[in-house]
């Protein structure tokens, strides 16, 4: 059995690949709206809800699980390290799909290590900021900042996510509620349209929209926050989906 930790669409490529030729495989999602796409999108077994270590120990032991890959977003850290450690524990294969970086060595960018670090930049520089990096951290980083009032944040349009940001003090002007992807176009319209001065971005990669905001915000001449992706040591790393599908192909003795 193979399990997918998703909430990608690299996830759903990858499982979808699986799935083609073998049915012994499940996709897990952190949130309830990873595992509507994943309905959506994958014809196999999906499941929700956030695991901790225990718990990603215990569902691989019921299920017999063989193979563990990782298609987490870049940022994930914690379902990774949490990954990373059952899979040695248990004897587990563990596969890690990373999205290749984006290509930024053109841009003019303040490249930093964590939402605290880009909320000490923020407070430096003037203007207003447009912020893309989601809500997991966002309170560390707006509690770095004096004046709230010039942010503006693009979100999913969840009410979880609105509810958390108008307990930070976000305003509904200061709110974006919109599923991308977002093209290049349409980035540089709403970076226009806000008046913004500075990006506050991760880099997610091409598939992640990343290289297309630095493209736009460089048209306007905006200052560039790019937040790092975390330095994990992951063992049998992947940029190719083909070369996860050839790995498994070789470890299972089957074409998949």
């Amino acid at each position: 059995m193979i399990l997918i930790l998703g909430g990608t669409s690299d996830a759903l490529e990858i499982a979808n690949a699986i799935y083609s030729v073998t049915r012994e495989i499940i996709v897990s999602t952190a949130t309830e709206y990873g595992f509507e796409v994943s309905q959506e999108r994958f014809p196999g077994k999906s499941i929700y809800g956030r695991m901790e270590r225990e718990d990603l120990r215990k569902f691989i032991r019921s299920q017999g699980i063989k193979y563990v890959v990782d298609a987490t977003h870049p940022y994930a850290e914690n379902i990774s390290r949490n990954a990373v450690a059952v899979c040695r524990e248990l004897g587990v294969q563990y596969l890690r799909f990373e999205r290749a970086v984006s290509k930024k060595d053109d841009y003019d960018k303040i490249i930093c290590r964590d939402p605290v670090q880009a909320g000490d930049l923020i407070e430096n520089l003037p203007g207003k900021v447009f912020i893309t990096t989601g809500i997991n951290h966002i309170k560390k980083m707006v509690s770095k900042i004096s004046d709230k009032k010039r942010l503006i944040i693009r979100v999913l349009p969840q009410s979880e996510t609105i509810k958390k940001l108008e307990t930070l003090g976000f305003n509904a002007d200061q709110i974006i509620g919109m599923k991308g992807p977002f093209s290049r176009e349409m980035n540089y319209l709403m970076f226009r349209q806000t008046e913004a001065a500075v990006l506050v971005c991760k880099d997610s990669g091409a598939a992640g929209g990343t290289d297309d905001k630095l493209a736009a915000a460089a048209c306007l001449g905006m200052k560039i926050i790019l937040i790092q992706r975390p330095d994990l040591l992951y063992p049998n790393r992947f940029n190719e989906i083909s070369t996860i599908i050839d790995y498994l192909t070789a470890c299972q003795g089957t074409v998949l």
